[in-house]
């Protein structure tokens, strides 16, 4: 999942109007009605302010191992 797939995910399960969470993430609602639509990507910036005000937070994704197999 992408970052943009996961925020927009993240404001569809939030409980508050898309017009709240961009009022709190302190973003103009109208950008985050085109992002949200597929219209425009946003400005990382503009996701950090979104992810803070989900209580959302960036970690590494573990590797996937994979066993080696020997040519024997």
């Amino acid at each position: 999942m992408t970052l943009a797939e996961s925020l927009k995910a993240a404001i569809l399960n939030s409980k508050q109007s898309r017009y709240a969470i961009a009022r709190g993430a302190q973003i103009d609602h109208a950008v985050l009605r085109r992002f949200m639509n597929g219209e425009r990507d946003i400005k990382l910036k503009t996701a950090e302010s979104l992810a803070e005000h989900l209580d959302l937070e960036l970690v590494k994704k573990k590797k996937k191992r994979t066993k080696k197999m020997n040519g024997k």
